[in-house]
This record gives C-alpha cells, sequence and structure tokens, in this order.
C-alpha cells in the first residue's frame, strides 16, 4: 500500500518538476533545460511504473547514487557569495537541490517495496 501511495505522489510531483522545466527555457533560458526535463520525467515513470510493479531495491539505491554523484558535482558550480536558490545567474544551486530530492524520494521508495522472503519465490 505505502509503494502505492509513494509512487503516485512521486509521479505527480515529478511529474511537476518536469513541466517546470519549461519555464526555466522561457524565464531564464537554462542552456541543459533538456537534461533536467529527462531526469524529473525519469523518476516521475519510475515513480509510476512502482504504482504497479514491485521493483528491487537496488535499482532505487543505483538511481539515488547517481542523483547524488551529480549532485556533488553540481554543487561545486555553485557560487556561494551570490543568493543559491532560486538566483537564475546561479543554477547551480537549484540544480543540487533537485537532485537530492531526486535521491532522497527514492530512497524513501526503495523503503516501502517489500522485501521478497524465500517463500515467495
Amino acid at each position: 500500500m505505502k509503494r502505492k501511495v509513494f509512487g503516485s505522489l512521486g509521479a505527480v510531483i515529478f511529474s511537476l518538476f518536469a513541466y517546470w522545466q519549461l519555464n526555466d527555457l522561457s524565464q531564464y533560458g537554462t542552456d541543459w533545460w533538456q537534461g533536467w526535463l529527462l531526469t524529473y520525467g525519469m523518476t516521475a515513470v519510475l515513480c509510476l511504473i512502482t504504482v504497479f510493479v514491485s521493483l528491487s531495491r537496488w535499482l532505487y539505491w543505483f538511481v539515488a547514487v547517481l542523483a547524488v554523484v551529480h549532485a556533488l558535482m553540481r554543487a561545486t558550480a555553485i557560487q556561494f557569495d551570490d543568493q543559491i536558490l532560486y538566483n537564475p545567474d546561479n543554477p547551480a544551486g537549484n540544480e543540487t537541490g533537485g537532485l537530492i530530492i531526486v535521491c532522497l524520494w527514492l530512497l524513501i521508495l526503495s523503503f516501502t517495496v517489500q522485501k521478497k522472503t524465500a517463500d515467495a519465490k
């Protein structure tokens, strides 16, 4: 039950995040908006799949690790002497935050998946 609730909620949230990336294109002229659209879109799809199928925890953890590694790489571009969040001239802060949200949500999903027991095989 938790898997379906968190999967559904995640699908809605990350679909909205993907949609809002179009705002970055029109408002800020973000160079790599397609990558963020893909990142959030794929997270939404993974959440939606989770509603119907119980995936391996390893898959969630693997994608969460990828998100953290990417977040660490983006964090190196943050200009700490300027406003970090909601600043079109310093996008690495928002991007790092978004990747951390992806990571945390995937970890939450991983703990909603039931472990497969020897009886269930």
